[in-house]
């Protein structure tokens, strides 16, 4: 099972980035597993009594509740959920951080509304994807998270 660790970038850092802020870490959630984000996972490690090496492996992971994550890496499927308008959650906010990465101008705030349905029906079409404004196994493979 994949761990995450220092010197790595992309959206499972990402992932695991707001997993620490949402446990009330002080970071950036910037997809760059430095200093600051090594220092956050010995600390949580510590906290959940796990060992202490600064890297997510699979309990770490689990500890935060991104299971998922470590999952996702090692498969070709997508573990993520069918997201449409109305949905909410972290993975909204995996979703929207994409988004806004591949220059849709949204809030990043997990709440999938107006805003983040018209990105997603643009990103679609760009992609030669079905243009529902639903994103299920396909669209998680084009935006590659």
């Amino acid at each position: 099972m994949p761990t995450i660790q220092y010197g790595m970038t992309g959206s499972a850092v990402r992932q695991l980035q707001q997993a620490l802020v949402d446990h009330n870490y002080d970071i950036d959630v910037d997809g760059d597993f430095g200093d600051n984000t090594f220092q956050a996972v010995s600390h949580f490690q510590e906290a959940n009594d796990l060992d202490v090496d600064g890297i997510a492996g699979p309990r770490t992971l689990a500890a935060l509740g991104l299971g998922a994550v470590a999952h996702s890496s090692s498969s070709g499927g997508s573990r993520h959920p069918m997201l449409e308008r109305g949905s909410e959650g972290r993975s909204v906010r995996v979703l929207q951080e994409a988004l806004v990465e591949l220059g849709y101008e949204i809030d990043v705030d997990g709440d999938f509304g107006r805003a983040t349905e018209q990105a997603v029906l643009a990103f679609q079409e760009a992609n030669d994807l079905d243009v529902d404004g639903i994103v299920g196994p396909n669209t998680w493979e084009a935006l590659g998270v």
